[in-house]
């Protein structure tokens, strides 16, 4: 092969290139915004979180309460204090405000979707009170797509989260109920913290518990040990919901009975889950029970992961407006230029490549031909 050869190849790579950098630059400027599947359920639910949120907000500008404007710098009143005598575990407040965004209600409208949810479907949900903000945006999801919940709450909370003993999540659910803002309330009750009996709490703070499930008219699931509560857990969902099998299971935070034991966290993914697979739980709390039954779970507990999943921003310090982030709305691009845009590189690459390479078969069997003679 001679160097003019050579040249000429080297030349025709590069124009192929710069083609193609042409036509992927005229792609990328000519993307458009698309609306995503489910999209106007999806905004109707962050609408609805937002109505809770701002419910919130008035309630204690109303009574006066303290918003600390550093932890809490978009002041939503859903950051509580670090430490109370209801407070269970540590907690990272990049994570508590992460769920400060109505726009979770989209990402959790997804996710009953892709179960194939339809108004009026039984769906278990258990929570605590360390995410507030993910709380509401799960009722707004349920609401919104009229299905059938029955509710669990441990009411002790991690740090900044409803950890305030004066207005616990139990507390913000008959807010929400007196200002018609949700239907949805928990059906049963129990501590939280260790073993679901709240453990490493004080009598005080147990009291505190009881005294907030008894003044919102809540059930209390009372066991002895953890294996007790969660039995009584799945029996009361069994009980509730009538023989009916959940068609999802929710679980928001790290209530043992829900998870079986803290060391399953590392186990279970995040996001939606039709079957966890064989893995060696050290405990089966209520999520791995239901999956085994079939029921799909939806596992939120690393916050900040699955924001980043989601195309939500991270402890934003702003709220966020009903409809951003790409569960919304994401930029595709236009169909009509891509597909010709392939066609036509693909049909130049045909013709301009395809003598090379005949010539370099022509080549090849010519200097085979040549050797054979000699």
């Amino acid at each position: 092969m001679t160097s003019r050869s050579d040249r000429r190849r080297q030349f025709v790579l590069l124009g192929l290139a710069v083609l193609a950098i042409g036509l992927q630059l005229v792609l990328d400027m000519t993307r458009k915004p698309v609306r995503q599947r489910d999209y106007a359920l999806k905004l109707a639910a962050a609408e609805k979180a937002e109505e809770a949120y701002e419910t919130v907000r008035r309630q204690r500008h109303m009574v006066g309460a303290v918003i600390d404007m550093v932890n809490d710098p978009a002041g939503t009143g859903l950051i509580g204090p670090e430490f109370s005598l209801i407070t269970n575990a540590q907690g990272v407040l990049g994570s508590k405000l992460t769920t400060l965004n109505p726009n979770w209600a989209g990402v959790i409208v997804g996710y009953l979707r892709r179960c194939g949810l339809k108004p009026g479907d039984p769906v278990a949900v258990a929570m605590s009170g360390s995410f507030p903000g993910m709380n509401i945006c799960v009722y707004a999801a349920l609401e919104t797509m009229e299905l059938a919940p029955v509710v669990v709450t441990s009411v002790g909370a991690s740090m900044w989260g409803a950890n305030a003993p004066d207005f616990t999540w139990l507390d913000m659910e008959t807010l929400f109920r007196d200002e018609k803002v949700f239907h949805i309330r928990s059906a049963g009750a129990t501590f939280g913290g260790g073993d679901d009996m709240g453990q490493g709490l004080s009598p005080e703070g147990r009291e505190l518990l009881r005294e907030a499930i008894a003044r919102n008219g809540v059930e209390f699931l009372a066991s002895d040990n953890i294996e007790d509560a969660i039995t009584k857990r799945m029996t009361f969902y069994e009980e509730k919901l009538r023989g009916r099998r959940p068609k999802a299971y929710i679980n928001v935070g790290g209530g043992v009975a829900s998870l079986g034991s803290s060391r399953n966290k590392v186990l279970m993914p995040e996001g939606l889950n039709f079957d966890f697979g064989v893995r060696n739980f050290p405990r089966k709390g209520n999520m791995i029970l239901m999956a085994e039954r079939g029921v799909p779970v939806i596992h939120l507990l690393d916050m900040q992961d699955l924001a980043r999943e989601s195309g939500l921003p991270v402890a934003p310090d702003w709220r966020p407006a009903p409809g951003e982030g790409e569960v919304f709305v994401k930029e595709s691009y236009r169909l009509a230029l891509a597909a010709p845009f392939l066609v036509l590189y693909c049909a130049i690459c045909v013709l301009v490549l395809a003598p090379e390479l005949r010539r370099g078969i022509f080549d090849r069997w010519s200097g085979k031909v040549d050797g054979d003679s000699v």
